[in-house]
């Protein structure tokens, strides 16, 4: 029998090779052939394996979400589900966090969709996808002292379309940080409004209503980033502070649903 090192796809019809019950066998679910993995993968075919039962119920979800607005303990509503549904950009957005937010609700579950359906084809980096250019903006002058040794990075997403790697903005567990002339910082303690801006021709999602604290455009990718995003800091600043204030869900612009 064949000996494999690589378990990713069948060498003979590069189909989807799944363990069998026999120890260090594998099966392609194509063509039905069989390889004696190297012990070097064995690990790695036991980690896809686990992996897979994990998401297999986050994973299913990729329609409209059609409660809308759920987490009433998170949030205060201003505004309508439907009311920020304006074109397919915003659908793809609005969906997402609605699914990220009434579905996963949690940091950790959000951040696997993520790096499961989004970021593969977004300009978002982590330590485990290109982490040299998460690296390269850590040590820019943008983020120069705005990183320390207590925060956790998460992810590092790209907004300079056209000056890859100038523009953005880090995640950590305790703070988000948008680059610019002046870097803004909102430790999640004092995230207290989320203003969804649907009507212009990208999908904006200001924090604290504020245009130097925005998720815009992102570079490649759906729009789906941006509501997962947007639910993620707010998974955290429940998760760093539970008995907090609700944050505020409004329409940017939107006059009465201001504070």
């Amino acid at each position: 029998m064949k000996k494999i090192i690589e378990i990713n796809k069948c060498p003979n019809c590069s189909g989807k090779l799944e363990k069998t019950d026999k120890p260090n066998i594998v099966r392609c679910i194509f063509c039905d052939s069989e390889f004696e993995v190297e012990a070097e993968a064995e690990a790695e075919v036991e980690e896809k394996a686990e992996a897979a039962d994990e998401t297999v119920e986050e994973s299913k979800p990729k329609k409209a979400v059609e409660d809308g607005f759920k987490k009433p303990e998170w949030f205060e509503y201003r505004v309508e589900f439907k009311k920020l549904l304006k074109g397919h950009d915003s659908k793809e957005a609005m969906n997402a966090f609605a699914y990220c937010t009434n579905e996963l609700g949690t940091s950790e579950a959000i951040i696997k969709y993520i790096k499961r359906e989004i970021i593969d084809d977004s300009g978002i980096y982590h330590k485990g996808h290109k982490a040299e250019k998460l690296n390269a903006f850590l040590n820019s002058k943008f983020m120069k002292g705005q990183i320390t040794a207590d925060d956790n990075v998460i992810f590092y997403v790209n907004t300079g379309i056209f000056s890859c790697g100038k523009h953005g903005f880090i995640i950590t567990d305790r703070k988000i940080v948008f680059s610019g002339r002046k870097p803004h910082t909102i430790d999640y303690s004092d995230l207290r409004k989320l203003s969804f801006d649907m009507d212009s021709d990208f999908v904006n999602i200001r924090l604290n209503g504020s245009f130097d604290t925005t998720i815009g455009t992102i570079e490649g990718g759906s729009f789906k980033a941006h509501g997962a995003l947007a639910a993620l800091v707010c998974a955290l600043s429940f998760e760093n502070e539970p008995d907090r204030d609700k944050i505020i869900v409004c329409k940017f612009d939107d006059e009465e649903d201001d504070d």
